[in-house]
């Protein structure tokens, strides 16, 4: 009995082998591809529209930390949801970089366009020396709803600017907010998430600059400790005579 040598052996492989793509391409069809991984970024909109009544920039400086994610969402494929309880990774749609470090970035820049403060950096900008406030906050969900006929983004986030000097929280705030989308392609889940986030960051913008306006104005009321007796005395001669007595009534 004669054996084959190898090298016909590798020949009648590699003849099996392209018989059987052939086979698959008839399947597929003739000019079938596999499909492409895609890749996609949040669109960092323009603000438009001013603060009225701002006295922006405020004079402080601001370390924007980096958002906290869930492990099953900190990753780079991009989260289908099908239901309350079914989550599953896409493998063919990604995120250009991990969503802590997209949000963490997107953030800094709307804050940095708005030009509220001095100085906007990140945590790599603060190693040597201490800001005079810091903003951070958590991305509990960015995901893509998908249920064969609606489609919708969702994102879910918190956030809080705390003064560094005594710990105090200056202001707050979480949202949940879900935009259906009308095509099932994914470039419109994600239009969708950078809608909503540049949303949010007006909003966000807005009240605290709102806070800052209030917090540099000097107090229209002063208290009892900061009132000079001869001052109290008058102040309060100037309130008594805003009552009238009524003859046959008690006065209060």
């Amino acid at each position: 009995m004669v054996r084959p040598n190898s090298r016909v052996r590798r020949c009648g492989q590699a003849l099996v082998l392209a018989a059987a793509l052939s086979g698959c391409a008839q399947l597929l069809g003739g000019d079938a591809k596999l499909p492409q991984k895609r890749y996609f970024k949040l669109h960092i909109e323009t603000l438009r529209g001013s603060l009225e009544g701002s006295e922006r920039p405020y004079p402080f400086q601001v370390q924007v930390k980096g958002f906290e994610v869930p492990r099953a969402y900190d990753r780079t494929h991009i989260i289908h949801r099908r239901d309350q309880y079914e989550l599953r990774r896409d493998n063919l749609h990604h995120w250009m970089e991990r969503p802590g470090d997209m949000i963490t970035d997107a953030v800094e820049q709307y804050l940095r366009q708005a030009d509220l403060f001095t100085y906007v950096g990140g945590d790599r900008d603060f190693f040597e020396h201490r800001p005079d406030y810091v903003l951070s906050g958590s991305v509990k969900a960015i995901e893509h709803f998908d249920s064969d006929d609606l489609w919708a983004a969702r994102l879910v986030m918190t956030l809080e600017l705390v003064r560094q000097a005594d710990g105090h929280v200056i202001w707050q705030d979480d949202f949940d907010e879900e935009k259906q989308v009308f095509f099932p392609a994914m470039k419109y889940t994600v239009a969708a998430l950078s809608g909503i986030l540049a949303q949010q960051m007006k909003k966000a913008i807005e009240a605290i600059d709102f806070k800052f306006r209030n917090k540099q104005r000097p107090a229209l009321v002063a208290t009892d400790e900061e009132i000079a007796p001869a001052a109290r005395d008058t102040v309060l001669q100037t309130e008594a005579a805003h009552y009238e007595l009524i003859p046959g009534k008690l006065a209060p």
